[in-house]
């Protein structure tokens, strides 16, 4: 029997402000409108309005310019443009609407005093305006609209249906209200193309998540035609849609042990001329040979292991980027690689360093001949990188200082510890004592995969939560054979708090300390320094976790 799936409910949205690099830039749209009517008090409580835009590899973020209101209401903000036409999201408050951007200026106007009592109190002029404006009235006739797709009815009507009858009932059920809605008024050829392309990826969105779920291969012919070739229209649906694709497409490259495992002779040879350490001229001679000739005897397989070795975290990497990659080459068309392999690296960057990043991408970039997919990497990678100079900065600090530091500030606010004569549990008494008084929040956590990622933003929450007197927050890093890398990540994210470096000994004995089920975990101290919590609630769960917190204070 199949196993039952869940559709992946809410995307997570990390909005930020946006530089773009100048190979991004492509095209842009001005942005301009005014709120009429604004008054003092609105004023107050919200002085900007914000423009946000999607990228085509990254759906769980949406990329963000907020724009100051002038005191009589009108903004104005320029927003680039990687594909002709993308959705783009106006936010005021807790009015906000979609519209379709393409190049030139557009314009948007609503009046403060019919905000929550009409429809639709958004007027469009310039560019799209006819379809931005019928979009929005099909907006607020679909959200009156009664039969609206239940996913969790949908996931239970399907889960016994193959992929093909799946995806053609969801199709129908996503273009239900779109078809009410066209016997009231003519669709704009634009509108009819922007929504139905946009129900078109929910259903495959949800066609791939089953997939997933099920562990199951999806025909050739459907595959494809979830992802239509030379779509112009670059949306939150789409992106999303894509994102599923990636996921499903990574697990049957991983899973599928018929397919060949390796990578080439050729490619492993390249990788070796060119990113190993200390080659020699008759050992890069021999590399050349191999990658000439595509083949290698069993006996040489020693000689490639011993030049792995002399740099083993980046040739593993690499090798396994490659290898994803020539499988994928074996199983789908060149579009479809290309988005694969720029996904793959913009899902990696985030657990990089600087320099790593800087090297995945430069060997990764030149593979990608798309110039929509290139530019919308090129536009993660600069986002990833902009604190390159605060983060050197931090890390040259950290360099100059000895390898025992206590409570050294690399960065605004974060303060790292560390000493590799000491033992874990010495060096965690080191950090309690520092800051008796105070209830402490210990989190363990892991720079290599996003949930620690996730979990060390998460714990920025609850330190803003209460005040600097009667709280301290204290991380935990799990060690990385990069030892840049955690203190870059807190750089960068501006992790505040204290950081307590440990080398693989000194984790062990730190951890008994936790008695921690997982590798991400809490630990929350009183005052005085005694437990409250081992395994607390994770920071993701806010009330939870102030919950005991709350009862050390």
């Amino acid at each position: 029997m199949k196993k039952r799936f869940c559709v992946l409910a809410g995307l997570l949205i990390i909005p930020f402000l946006l530089p773009f690099s100048s190979q991004a830039q492509t095209d842009s749209v001005i942005v301009t409108g005014r709120i009429r009517n604004l008054t003092a008090r609105m004023y107050r409580e919200a002085s900007l309005v914000s423009i946000s835009r999607n990228n085509v590899l990254q759906a769980s973020r949406e990329l963000v310019r907020p724009a100051p209101l002038s005191v009589d209401g009108t903004f104005r903000v320029a927003m680039p443009l990687i594909y002709p036409q993308e959705e783009m999201y106006f936010n005021y408050g807790r009015i906000s609407t979609a519209f379709l951007a393409a190049p030139g200026t557009l314009t948007l106007d609503l009046n403060a005093d019919s905000l929550f009592s009409m429809a639709v109190p958004f007027k469009f002029g310039g560019v799209n305006a006819q379809v931005n404006q019928q979009f929005a009235r099909y907006k607020a006739f679909e959200a009156t609209y009664p039969d609206k797709p239940d996913t969790r009815k949908l996931s239970e009507q399907l889960a016994t249906q193959d992929d093909v009858d799946a995806f053609n009932v969801l199709s129908t059920a996503y273009q239900g209200a779109f078809k009410k809605f066209g016997r009231m008024e003519q669709p704009f050829p634009l509108t009819t193309r922007w929504i139905m392309s946009n129900n078109a990826y929910n259903a495959a969105a949800f066609v791939y998540d089953k997939a997933f779920y099920e562990n199951g291969k999806l025909p050739v012919s459907l595959d494809d035609s979830l992802r239509p070739p030379n779509n112009v229209i670059l949306t939150a649906a789409r992106a999303s849609a894509m994102n599923r694709f990636a996921t499903y497409a990574t697990q049957q490259l991983t899973n599928d042990a018929t397919r060949a495992n390796g990578i080439t002779v050729r490619a492993l040879a390249s990788l070796l001329e060119r990113y190993g350490k200390s080659i020699t001229t008759d050992e890069r001679t021999r590399l050349r040979g191999y990658a000439q000739q595509n083949s290698a005897r069993a006996a040489d397989l020693r000689f490639f292991d011993e030049l792995v070795k002399r740099s083993p975290d980046t040739l593993q990497r690499l090798v396994n980027y490659e290898t994803l990659i020539q499988r994928s080459i074996r199983q789908y068309d060149s579009t479809a690689v290309d988005y694969l392999a720029a996904y793959w690296l913009t899902t990696t960057l985030p657990g990089l360093t600087l320099n790593f990043a800087r090297l995945l991408y430069d060997y990764a970039r030149p593979q990608i001949k798309d110039s929509k997919l290139a530019a919308s990497l090129d536009e993660l990678y600069s986002l990833e990188i902009k604190d390159s100079t605060r983060i050197r900065s931090a890390m040259q600090t950290l360099r100059k200082a000895s390898t025992q530091t206590n409570a050294l500030e690399i960065s605004p606010g974060v303060f790292v510890t560390r000493n590799n004569s000491a033992s874990g549990s010495a060096l965690l008494d080191q950090i309690i004592d520092a800051n008796r008084g105070k209830v402490i929040y210990l989190l363990l956590t892991s720079p290599g995969n996003e949930a620690g990622r996730q979990a060390a933003l998460d714990a920025q929450r609850l330190r803003n939560t209460y005040s600097l007197r009667d709280f301290a927050l204290v991380y935990v890093p799990m060690p990385d054979n990069d030892k840049a890398l955690w203190p870059e990540l807190a750089t960068r994210y501006n992790l505040s708090g204290d950081h307590v470096l440990l080398t693989e000994n000194q984790l062990m004995d730190a951890v008994s300390r936790f008695r921690a089920n997982d590798e991400i975990s809490a630990m929350v101290i009183n005052r005085t320094g005694k437990v409250i919590k081992r395994n607390a609630p994770l920071p993701g769960a806010l009330e939870e976790a102030a919950k005991i917190i709350e009862k050390g204070l």
